[in-house]
Formats: structure tokens, sequence, C-alpha cells
């Protein structure tokens, strides 16, 4: 049976610019500023015809861009009109859909108003084919069309420990994540507020912390314990608000994920268009041998959108790799031929190296020239090595576990990013392109960095490190993939 509905009344506010509210401020403003005569009225009005004439324009045009979208689905594909001058319309059969997420985060679900993204694989940019907010009711009713049109043999479910999501989350939260969450905070409300207010609100809130700290420690000293514990802080509510609730529930094609305390999620994933799986990895959760599983799937974790790729939230590596036999059985386990070279080791320090040193010359240099400077560069400069630090930690124990194998027509790459490890298990026919690359000192030591390039709706790399070349080469051979060679290091 179709049904069929128009986008939920908030979209409206999405669809006025970022600078209407703007407006409201002079309106008010003068408003407020008028004696109570009794011509008040008119005399306002008459100062402020052009505020309201242009507040008029903008929720005017935004009520006919929300008029002119429309939607109807049944129990196969889904269709949106829209179009103000040219209708247009766009079905997507729910056969070629790879990824359906529905959010309802806390001011939706007041409203009873759900965001519906529907990813395929012809998607680009990593965003999704269709985004579209629906009533509660509607969205409810396309995700049991979308789920009734999928095989409901059930095989597999999953409920992750709550103590130990409690307890993984406190001791393995990272504080980069953190103060990830608050660039991201900062560039959000950047987008509304002016750079000067929002810098200082953000200052003298650090402050006035630092200021009650400073009773008992050294203030440069308050200023690190205030940012780590913040941030770390930050990431851990942000883990379990993120995870709490969650579960898997595996089907014979399709995978089925919920999660979320105030934001609710839901997500149906087409099995046969999962991209690889990877295990994650932090220095801490490596050494205590636990770890999170993460599905790449064209519109699932997708930027933008405050959420990850999860399948499995942190738990014991058991635990994960009985996840990984239960919903991705034809996946064989992780295996390592090929490996980074001892005489290749210096170069995973290059990168700690520079992030040591670089912030530390330009933090330096501004105290030379700017000594007024000194109170926010020396916290600066110490603020910095301590990650520098740890990336070396990371990037020491990176050293002996990067490398490659092949098993069943199934690639297994093992290597660092930044501070996390990944070890990514993907069929071969996944793989996008090869790029084995030496830069002058690998040519001398016969040395390469394999570049893989993965299926994905955004830009996939993974990069392995200090290879031999002439087994590189016999090993991208054997799994019958072309490469792109070059001696540059760029």
């Amino acid at each position: 049976m179709e049904q069929s509905g128009r986008q939920h009344g908030v979209r409206l506010f999405s669809y006025t610019t970022k600078y209407f509210w703007l407006l409201l401020i002079p309106l008010a403003r003068s408003f407020y500023s008028l004696s109570f005569r009794f011509d008040a009225l008119r005399v306002w009005l008459r100062g402020a015809w052009l505020d309201l004439f242009v507040l008029g324009a903008i929720v005017f045009f935004a009520w006919i861009r929300w008029l002119s979208v429309g939607f109807s689905f049944d129990s196969e594909k889904i269709t949106l009109q829209k179009g103000v001058f040219v209708a247009m319309e766009d079905t997507v059969f729910y056969s070629q859909i790879t990824t359906l997420s529905i959010k309802q985060g806390a001011l939706y679900r007041l409203l009873g108003a759900s965001t519906v993204y529907i990813a395929t694989n012809a998607g680009v940019f990593d965003r999704a084919d269709v985004t579209i907010v629906m009533k509660k009711s509607d969205a409810d009713s396309f995700y049991k069309a979308v789920k009734g049109s999928r095989e409901k043999s059930l095989n597999y479910t999953t409920l992750p420990n709550k103590l130990r999501l409690i307890l993984f989350s406190a001791l393995f939260s990272s504080a980069l994540s953190g103060v990830l969450i608050i660039i991201a905070l900062l560039l959000e409300t950047g987008e509304v507020f002016d750079r000067e207010i929002e810098a200082r609100l953000f200052l003298d809130t650090l402050s006035e912390a630092v200021n009650r700290v400073a009773v008992y420690v050294p203030p440069m000293i308050s200023v690190i314990i205030i940012v780590i514990a913040g941030a770390w802080a930050l990431s851990f509510i942000s883990n379990l608000v993120m995870f709490w609730g969650f579960s898997l529930t595996k089907c014979r094609d399709s995978l089925y994920v919920k999660s979320g305390i105030w934001t609710k999620n839901r997500h149906i994933l087409l099995r046969s268009k999962i991209n690889y799986i990877d295990i994650k990895q932090s220095f801490l959760s490596k050494v205590f041998n636990v770890s999170s599983l993460h599905a790449n799937c064209s519109g699932y974790g997708s930027r933008g959108r405050d959420e990850m790729s999860v399948v499995l939230p942190i738990t014991t590596r058991k635990e994960v790799n009985g996840a990984i036999k239960e919903v991705f059985p034809e996946y064989p386990r992780p295996k390592i031929e090929l490996k980074s070279l001892p005489r290749c080791y210096p170069g995973f320090y290059l990168m700690p190296l520079l992030w040591a040193v670089l912030p530390a010359v330009g933090f330096s240099l501004a105290y030379y020239f700017l000594p007024e400077w000194y109170v926010v560069a020396y916290p600066a400069i110490a603020i910095t090595v301590i990650p520098s630090v740890w990336l070396a930690l990371c990037k020491t124990l990176s050293m002996f576990i990067t490398g490659i194998g092949l098993s069943d027509g199934y690639i297994t790459m093992r290597y660092s990013r930044i501070f996390t490890f990944h070890t990514i298990v993907a069929p071969v026919e996944r793989i996008a392109k090869v790029i084995i690359r030496q830069s002058p000192f690998q040519r001398i030591g016969g040395t390469c960095s394999a570049i893989i390039y993965t299926c994905s709706d955004r830009k996939e790399r993974h990069y392995i490190y200090g290879l031999r070349l002439d087994r590189a080469l016999a090993f991208f051979d054997r799994c019958g993939i072309d490469l792109y060679y070059t001696e540059k290091g760029r």
C-alpha cells in the first residue's frame, strides 16, 4: 500500500539562511526601546519595515521550497518529488539501498520528526543520495517497508554488556577524540556567532577554570590538566551517549544497528555492499587486547552526521572475533605475510618529530616577537609535546605490526593512522587501486610503501610503510591487482 506525505514542518527552519536569526535581534531591540505610547507600533513599523520585508521574504521562499518537496513509498521503492519551477522525480528501489539511516535527536523527538538518509553506491563526496526530514510516523512506516523487503531469517543478535561498556569507555576514551569534538562544536557555533565572541567565551571559561585550579598547582600545569581532563571527560560521555542501548542484528542479507540515548539511530546495511571490516584499537586498548569493530559501507558513518561506522562497540578482542565469525563468516582470520623491515623503522618517527619540533618553533617565534604571549606559549608548547611523545609510542608499537597478507580472496592490512591502529580485512575485488611508492631513501634500501585504495563513497586509502620491494610486487601480482609505480616520495 502506497503512503505519501511532505517533510516535517521543522524543515522550514533549515531552508532559511543561517543569518535568519540575526534579523530578529535589531527588530526586537528597536521594539523594546520604544516607549509605551499609543502610536508606538506605528512608529516601530515605520522604522523596521525593510527588516520585516526581508524577514518575510526569507520565510516565504523557505515555505515555497518546503512545499515543493514531497515523497511517496510502497513495498518496493521510494519516490521523491521536488522542484519549484521544474518538477522532478527521483526513485530509489529498496534493493539498491546500501545503507538506510534514521536519526532522531532530542529536539526532533520533542517535535515528532526524524531525519532519513538513503545511500546507494551511486553517491559521491561522502553524502547520502537522499536526505529528507519526515514525521516520525512516516519514518517508522518507511523503515518497516525497507525492512520488509529484506530477507526475514534471523541469524545473530548481540547486545554489548553495559557495565563493560562503561568500564572500557572510562579506561580507553581518548583525550584527542574529546579535542576533536570541542573543535567540531566551535566550528559549528562559529557558523552562527562571531569568532571574536566565540573565542572570548572559550578563553574566559578556560581562564576561570585555571584560576580555580591554580590555588593548588602552578598555572601552566593547571592548563594542561584542565585541557586533558576536559577532553577525556567529553570523549567518555559522548561514547556512552552514542553506544548506550546499542544492538546489532544480522539477517541473511542485512545488518540492523540501533544505538543512542538522546539521539536515536537506526541503520539497515546491505551485507553484500560492505566494502571491508575494520578492527580499531588505541594504544592502550591494544595493550589490554580490547577493540571495536567497524564496517565500511556507503552511507554508514558518513562525516558530518555525528556517528561512526561501528557494528560492535569497544569490548574484548575475544567478543570481536566471535562477532566476526557470526556476522562475517566468509571473512578469514587476519594473517600477515609481509611486515615492515627493521631498516625502515626510523621512518616511523618522522611524524612524531615534526609534531614536536614545528609547534615548538612556531610558539618560540611568537614568544620572541610577541613577549606578552608567554602565558599562552609555554602551556601550548607543553601540550603539543604530550601528543608527540604519545604518537612516538604508537609508532614504536606500529613498527612491529604493520604489514599485509592474503587469504581465501581477502586481503588483510595492519597499520596505524595517527593514534589509531587498524586491522582491515577486505575482499580483493573491493581493492580499487594500489600504488607502490619509493622515496629516495627507500630506493637505496630496496624498500617501498604500498598505498591501497578501497572502494568507498569517499577517498579511502591505507598506507603500508616499509615493505621489501620485490616481495611487495610479487604479493600484488599474486593478488591479480594492477599496480601504479612511482619513485617520487610525494
